[in-house]
């Protein structure tokens, strides 16, 4: 080799390390997960879903029980509709059944779904149809986001862009002191606005986030990531534009919560994550679920569920077969996914992972 070549491959080696040596690693601890909502007055021209006390009323009736009854039964709602046994409304073969087990032994109570086309999300078949949104953040069109239609008219599962739906905020905030935090970190960052090729990796960590005196996230707490095999699959490059971080497509998945959803499992997942000049970041995690996974987590909730989310659950089954859009069953040409987006913010993090392993010489 030529000294001129030496030199060359010395100033590439140096370039090199500088550029490794300067690539930064943000880390992230997940402090809201929730519904991607958009939701505006417009997404439900039929109105909104009965709640509770309409879906008991309605239970009454198909029972044939005579009018005068029902006033009286409504008087002391919801107490007598958690002792009318609305969970056995199912009936097959003459006999009541487990309406949330058998969600099909009811009649579809036809849940009023959004028609808006404004929404979050990604373009996830590369299409676009009379049932995509355009995303109100990033005004990508062809937006896949079923399950926002599915839960758009129901009123504990809505809300505005930026808020919080009240239902799912009970049920993260309950969790959150005792299931392990979901922490996101961004590697080989090489400017903090524009970069071509970052990594992007998503965890769950060994302990739960800690509350600050207001009773959220405390930011720069430190975390271990937990080995779990199964979130293995969640690092992916993406880039970085304008301060955002866009990954390329990946198979999701992360361990949830029976209280809530028990998995979030997504097939051709993305992931967009904004940088905020106050340290924090937030977010989309979109693509298509298993529907049936997510009434699963419904069903289990049961009337419990029904009276505090305020809606019909066999119906929701009714809702997601029919609003499923992606994966068809080979043998009966039903769709066994349905596109879906959720909100991530997240709170600053330092991340910290333990020195591999070595086995010692004996």
């Amino acid at each position: 080799m030529s000294i001129r070549h030496h030199v060359a491959f010395y100033a590439g080696a140096v370039l090199a390390l500088n550029s490794a040596a300067h690539a930064e690693t943000r880390g992230f601890a997940v402090s809201w997960m929730y519904y991607g909502n958009a939701s505006v007055d417009a997404d439900c021209p039929e109105g909104i879903n009965p709640g509770a006390d309409g879906t008991f009323r309605r239970i009454l009736q198909e029972r044939n029980t005579p009018p005068a009854e029902i006033e009286k039964l409504m008087e002391n709602f919801p107490q007598t509709m958690r002792e009318a046994n609305v969970g056995n409304r199912g009936i097959i073969d003459g006999k009541p059944v487990n309406a949330y087990i058998n969600p099909t032994a009811t009649p579809d109570p036809m849940l009023k779904l959004g028609k808006g086309h404004t929404g979050l999300g990604f373009n996830l078949d590369g299409q676009e149809s009379p049932e995509d949104f355009v995303d109100v953040e990033t005004g990508e069109r062809g937006v896949d986001n079923q399950f926002y239609r599915v839960i758009g008219c129901v009123s504990q599962l809505r809300s505005a862009r930026g808020k919080l739906p009240t239902f799912p905020e009970i049920q993260w905030d309950m969790m959150r002191d005792h299931t392990p935090a979901w922490i996101i970190e961004v590697s080989g960052i090489d400017s903090m606005i524009n970069d071509d090729d970052v990594l992007v990796t998503v965890q769950r960590a060994t302990r739960p986030v800690v509350r600050n005196s207001q009773g959220q996230p405390q930011a720069d707490m430190t975390f271990t990531p937990d080995p779990t095999p199964r979130t293995d699959v969640n690092k992916v490059r993406g880039k970085l534009k304008d301060g955002m971080v866009v990954t390329e497509r990946f198979d999701f998945f992360m361990p949830g919560e029976p209280f809530a959803q028990a998995e979030y499992a997504f097939k051709d997942g993305r992931l967009r994550l904004r940088f905020n000049e106050d340290g924090t970041a937030s977010g989309i995690v979109g693509g298509y679920q298993n529907w049936r996974t997510i009434y699963t987590s419904w069903a289990t909730g049961g009337t419990t569920f029904e009276l505090n989310a305020g809606f019909d659950i066999p119906g929701l089954y009714y809702a997601l077969r029919k609003s499923a859009d992606a994966y068809p069953d080979p043998k009966t040409g039903q769709n066994a996914y349905i596109s879906s987006a959720y909100t991530i913010e997240a709170v600053p993090a330092f991340i910290v992972h333990p020195e591999p392993q070595t086995a010692r010489a004996p």
